[in-house]
């Protein structure tokens, strides 16, 4: 019975229905996993609220942080090459009939049109003026003079009050002219030249003083002075940065070195010239051209190269014709192209030839005229006085392929004297499209002197003279 009893009491403790085993055995482990599982939970709850914080102040700082859209910048325009003609002696209706006068007029010559249009004028009335186009494609014009002289007489003791110290820029983005800081000197028939580092040497006028326009702040300061005083000279930059300037008067030249504002001598020319051309040749020489020994005598034929390795003067080849108050222009290919001076010849000298190859002839006789060389290697020739010093409108094209000139419609107002220059406008500019223009009025006449007037007489020979002081 004990055995029994305790065989049964064995069988009251531990023996257990086998199904009941299996749900025992099964219940631990789940119970496991359930706490595992909320106790992951329980973790991941404050990870997931901070990543969610985290989430939410990223958000905000990316919207704070985030910088505002940066605007296009606009298109720059599309240019267009045109030709500015400004100011010169021109003939105009005047009460009593037609005269010449000095104009503040200013026109533009559309390649792509093949015309001439009138445009805002200047600020002032400007003839035997100089120009140059700066940097940033804005055109410089300084000096000259706003009352038509009489060629043949002169203008001894203190400056006239006609000739011009203001200066003043036209801006090709909108075909405005505006005037600048005036310079330091009056000064007729000065020569600007735009150096390397953007600044503009204005030199003569019959004066030794030279000065420096300067783009940034717009104004003129004093530079080295000449050796001598220059009327009618030439001003042209070397490969070096130098500039020579030589003619107007001595025979001796002189080097400017814009590092050192100085003025240097050096060689002398074969002879002295006045209204000469100077032209920096493909291989870095000088071909001096034409010009008159004086205002007074007959245009020369003889040319000589400055050589600035050597820095000396060699002579040249002749021209055909002599020529004085004619132009110069460096073709594409290399050669020069020698325009006018009181007759309607033309010449090509070939550099590497060493010699004048064509004998030519314009349309018209012209000297104190413009030749601008445009981008497809033609070459504009316009205006300039008649053999009578009638200042004429005519105007026409030299084509270095077939090497002939060719007539074109008429400038919109004819001048001489003017100064020209090849500049860059935009397609769409409205300032270049015809537009009507009233006829410039005459020039006012200085105080009454017998050495100034509004009507030129012509000179025994065809060389201007200049009017000295």
């Amino acid at each position: 019975m004990r055995t029994e009893g305790s065989g049964s009491s064995h069988r009251l403790r531990g023996a257990i229905p086998k199904a009941a085993i299996g749900a025992h055995i099964n219940f631990r482990p789940a119970l496991w996993l359930a706490a595992i599982a909320v106790a992951a939970a329980l973790i991941a709850n404050p990870l997931a609220r901070a990543q969610q914080t985290h989430r939410r102040r990223h958000f905000r700082h990316s919207r704070k942080a985030k910088p505002s859209p940066t605007p296009s910048p606009k298109p720059t325009p599309a240019l267009k090459p045109v030709v500015l003609i400004a100011g010169g002696t021109g003939m105009v209706q005047t009460p009593t009939g037609e005269g010449p006068a000095v104009l503040d007029a200013a026109q533009i010559y559309d390649p792509a049109a093949n015309r001439f249009v009138l445009t805002t004028p200047m600020t002032a009335r400007r003839d035997r003026h100089a120009g140059a186009v700066l940097p940033d494609g804005r055109v410089l014009i300084v000096g000259g003079v706003d009352t038509v002289l009489v060629p043949l007489l002169s203008f001894p003791g203190p400056p006239m009050p006609w000739i011009l110290r203001s200066a003043e820029t036209l801006n090709p983005q909108n075909g405005r002219f505006k005037a600048v800081a005036s310079m330091k000197t009056p000064r007729d028939e000065p020569t600007a030249t735009v150096l390397r580092n953007g600044k503009v040497l204005i030199i003569g006028g019959g004066e030794t003083q030279a000065e420096l326009y300067d783009p940034k702040s717009r104004s003129f300061t004093e530079t080295g002075a000449m050796a001598n005083e220059r009327y009618g000279q030439t001003a042209t930059l070397l490969r070096n940065g130098k500039v020579l300037v030589c003619g107007g008067g001595p025979r001796r030249a002189e080097l400017y070195d814009p590092a050192a504002g100085k003025f240097t001598p050096t060689a002398s020319m074969r002879q002295s010239r006045i209204y000469d051309t100077a032209t920096l040749l493909p291989d870095g020489r000088v071909l001096i051209a034409g010009g008159s020994l004086s205002a007074r005598s007959a245009p020369l034929d003889t040319t000589e190269l400055y050589d600035p390795k050597a820095g000396a003067f060699i002579p040249g080849p002749k021209m055909k014709e002599g020529h004085a108050g004619h132009t110069a222009t460096l073709l594409k290919d290399g050669r020069v192209l020698i325009t006018g001076g009181h007759d309607d010849s033309a010449e090509i000298y070939d550099p590497i030839a060493r010699r004048f190859v064509a004998f030519l002839h314009m349309g018209v006789s012209r000297f104190g005229h413009s030749a601008t060389l445009l981008p497809d290697g033609k070459v504009l020739i316009a205006g300039g006085f008649s053999p009578t010093y009638k200042p004429q409108a005519s105007a026409e094209i030299f084509d270095p392929s077939s090497g002939q000139f060719k007539a074109i419609p008429a400038m919109a107002q004819g001048s001489a004297g003017h100064v020209a220059a090849l500049i860059q406008v935009p397609i769409a500019a409205s300032w270049i499209k015809p537009t009507p223009s009233p006829s410039p009025s005459p020039s006012p006449s200085p105080t009454p002197t017998p050495t100034a007037s509004t009507t030129a007489v012509p000179t025994s020979h065809p060389t201007p003279e200049p009017a000295e002081r």
